[in-house]
Parts: C-alpha cells; structure tokens; sequence
C-alpha cells in the first residue's frame, strides 16, 4: 500500500510525466501542485520537496500562475449552463458557488438573457392557494421556497401571470388589491373602484409593456389589473370591466359593461392572444374581454360540466379540460368548433398514471392549468397534488393533498444575483 498522507485530500489522481502515479490540485494561491512518487534514494529533489510514504518519498512541484482560461472555455462554460433546468433554480445557485468565474457568468445579464431565450417558456416554480392548513405558496422544485411569505391575512389568491401574483386584500376597511413580485419581494397595493366584497368579480394581471414583449423577464415592469364584476343596476344584472394601469396608477372604470344574467367563479382567468376569459359559475359560461377593443361579451358552453378548467386548445383557440361524469379516473379535452359548437376529442385515462385513493368517494379533481403550456393540475384527496402533461402524459407529485377549489401556478425564471 503507498502512503498518500503527504497528498491534499482533494487532489486528482494523474498520470505523472514518468509513467507513475501522480496527483494535482488547486491551491487558494492560485497556483497547481503536482505530485509524482519517487522511490526512496534518501535524499532530497532539486526541484521540490520531499514527503515521506511508504516505501518512496512524494515529490511536490508547483506551478506559479494558472493560465487565464481561453475565450472559447467561457463558450463552453456557457453551453453548459444552459442546460441547468429552469424549474431548479437551486441548480443555478449552486453553480455560481463553484468559483468566481462561474458566478461572473451566471450573473452577467447578457448571460441570463440567452438563458431565458434558450428555454423560452418560464419554468413552472410553484402554485398558491386558499387553504388556510397548508402553507400559501408551494414549491414545486426540489429545494426550499426562496420567496417571502404570504401573510394569513391575505384571504385570496385571485391571478399570476408574467411573473406577478394577484392578491385580494379583501378584509381591510377599504377594499384593496396587492401585485406582488415574488422574484425582488416587491408590492404594490391600491384600492379598488367599488365594493368588490359585495359583487360577484373577478380579475387578472398581466403586462403593461408594448406587443413586442417576450414575457421572460418583464415582472418589474409596468403591469395592468382587469377588473370584472356582476352589479345590480335596478334590478338587472350588469356586468362590467374596469382596468388599472401601475405606470397611471389610477383606474379607468368606464372600460365596458353589458347586460349579465350569472354569475362570476372565482376560478383564475385564461389569457389567450388580447382576451381574458372568466369562468362563471356552474359551466354555463364564459366572460370574455377582449383587451384590444375594451369589450365583453359572453360565450355560452353547453354541455361543459361545472368544474371544468379552461386551457389553450391545440388549435391556440378556447378550449376545457374535465373530468368525466361517468368514469371517475378519466378526462377528457373539448374544443370549440368554427359554429360556436363544442366537441370532446380526447379523453385521457388516469388509472395507470396517477395513485389511487384509498377512500373510494375521493376521485380526482381538475384544479389548475398551467398557462402557455400543456400541463394541468390534478388533486386526489388523501394521496396528493400532481401536474399532467397533455400530450406526453408524464405525472409528478408537487405537492400534499388539500381541499383545493382550484390553485393558481407561479411560472418566472428565477436566476441567481
């Protein structure tokens, strides 16, 4: 056996130049020491020192200055930090605590730019809910939360989208609603035009900025809130729209109204091209506004059961994912056709890639989509929260089992600082 006591802990095992075993390592002085294994003559090399081992003696030579990494190494460094999932974040972190070179590039912005244009569609990073037993916001990702928490007075989760969350501030003496940012732990409050804890409404967030944003990293922009809420107006039920704009910091409340007869879910709403889409209660509908013209009108949905969960259909139109009134472990897709009808295309069986629960009366639920994806979520009382993707029906566990109505996904690069 040859005694290696004399070599760091962390070296390298090599080929020395003579054919023999050698070593190497990084030391804090920047420098690389290389070790080779001298049988034992007594004696002492011109070259380096000596340290004993068993049978020989370990040579130590070092070389003063490491060579300053080529151009093209920072290419390469890049090309594979490229490939660090979006969804861990923690990865990110990780590596730009290997070495200060690491870090520079991990924080150079033109670095994040071509980070997030190689990924394109922002990582889903966690989902909110209502649930006053779990905690407000879980991570889907496999390390801890690094977002603030949300504070138990905020009773309800109303939106995400483009990196902010929409937050109703519901029991204060003034009506109020919050956008936080939970990437920089940013908030801004303002007060809502009317009562809205005596309406039916609903409302969603998104970005303020031009046409020709990407999304990918505009959650400290401007932004705008759209406001839609059912209001009684002698007798008759009006549903009207009002829109608050950050860079205003005001309210336009004259944007649209139109005679309305139900009522609005509090179910997240759906952004698809320059519409916002709200679910009403029960199925029977859908409230639609439209952000280019400022209108609403409503879209009935006959034959879409009460629960059903609005995504982008295959053809970037409206369509519904539900469960099956039939067959407890199965959904099922819908989409509208060119007549204003709506067709079932595509059911999906759930027996072979979800847990069953133990419990027989608890079969799962359809409680979230992700928004410019193809991955719902599916809740199972007693087993636990799951996404679905779609087309490739791959399953992961995110999260226990809760008494969801339905949760809200946080999707937004999160990149180390």
């Amino acid at each position: 056996m040859i005694d290696t006591s004399g070599v760091r802990w962390d070296a390298l095992a090599i080929k020395a130049e003579d054919g023999g075993l050698g070593f190497a390592a990084v030391f804090k002085d920047n420098c690389i020491y290389l070790w080779s294994w001298k049988q034992s003559d007594g004696g002492r090399s011109a070259n380096g020192t000596t340290r004993a081992g068993g049978g020989g003696r370990w040579a130590c030579f070092h070389i003063d200055h490491m060579t300053p990494l080529p151009a093209l190494m920072v290419e390469v460094i890049e090309e594979i930090l490229f490939r660090l999932p979006p969804e861990e974040p923690a990865y990110l972190v990780r590596a730009a605590l290997v070495c200060k070179a690491w870090r520079g590039v991990l924080t150079d912005s033109g670095f994040l730019r071509r980070y997030r244009e190689f990924h394109r569609t922002p990582p889903l990073l966690g989902y909110l809910h209502d649930s006053y037993t779990a905690p407000r916001f879980v991570p889907t990702s496999t390390a801890a939360s690094p977002f603030s928490k949300l504070g138990a007075s905020w009773p309800r989760v109303l939106d995400c989208r483009h990196g902010r969350v929409l937050i109703d501030l519901a029991y204060h003496p003034v009506s109020k609603f919050t956008v936080w940012d939970p990437i920089t732990g940013d908030r801004k409050n303002f007060v809502v035009p009317t009562d809205t804890y005596l309406s039916h409404y609903n409302a969603a967030v998104l970005c303020a900025m031009d046409a020709g944003c990407d999304h990918l990293n505009c959650h400290s922009g401007p932004f705008r809130v759209v406001l839609v809420e059912k209001q009684m107006l002698d007798g008759e039920g009006i549903a009207q729209a009002s829109v608050y704009s950050s860079a205003a910091d005001a309210w336009n409340t004259a944007s649209a109204s139109i005679v309305f007869r139900y009522s609005i879910e509090s179910r997240p709403g759906l952004l698809i091209g320059d519409a916002l889409y709200f679910p009403l209660y029960y199925g029977v509908g859908i409230l639609k506004y439209d952000l280019s013209n400022h209108g609403l009108s409503t879209i009935e949905t006959p034959g879409v059961p009460s629960g059903a969960i609005a995504i982008k259909a295959e053809d970037g139109g409206l369509g519904f994912v539900a469960m099956s009134r039939n067959k407890t472990n199965c959904i099922y897709l819908m989409s509208r056709q060119a007549g204003g009808g709506w067709v079932r295309h595509k059911a999906i069986e759930l027996e072979t890639l979800l847990p069953i629960s133990p419990v027989p009366s608890y079969w799962p639920n359809v409680v979230g989509y992700v928004e410019g994806t193809d991955t719902i979520f599916i809740s199972i009382d007693d087993v636990g929260v799951f996404t679905l993707e779609l087309k490739s029906r791959q399953t992961k566990k995110v999260g226990e089992s809760s008494n969801y109505n339905y949760i809200v996904p946080y999707t937004s690069f999160y990149t180390p600082r």
